[in-house]
């Protein structure tokens, strides 16, 4: 997951062209698309400025972007309160967001290696 991600951030740059922090943009888009894909909820916790989203599913905590945060606020207690996908579109627009879901979506079918799965329907 981490390496698809990693790979995705990497091809298009700073995710969320309306996000206030390149922090704050990859962490609610990344947030979105996790909630998209696996469902579960999608949380926030304060910042110096702003907000940080990450994920909870089947009762852990899942922050795909935390590495991306300082150093200062890793250390800082989450607060867990929920937040809503609607939330999370403030800081992105829609065409940004679908990029990045298919970019993720390749990037995790190569390091998963889906293309071996595939059934060939033309024979």
């Amino acid at each position: 997951m981490q390496q698809a991600l990693n790979k995705t951030w990497a091809l298009g740059g700073n995710p969320g062209n309306k996000s206030v922090t390149h922090t704050n943009g990859l962490s609610s888009e990344t947030s979105r698309l996790i909630y998209d894909i696996f469902g579960g909820e999608i949380l926030k916790t304060h910042k110096k400025k702003d907000w940080h989203f990450y994920n909870r599913i089947n009762g852990k905590r899942i922050d795909f972007t935390r590495s991306e945060m300082v150093k200062s606020f890793e250390n800082k207690r989450f607060e867990d309160l929920i937040s809503t996908p609607d939330e999370t579109n403030n800081y992105f627009t829609q065409e940004d967001y679908s990029t990045f879901y298919i970019r993720f979506i390749r990037t995790f079918e190569e390091a998963i290696g889906l293309n071996n799965y595939r059934i060939n329907l033309t024979t």
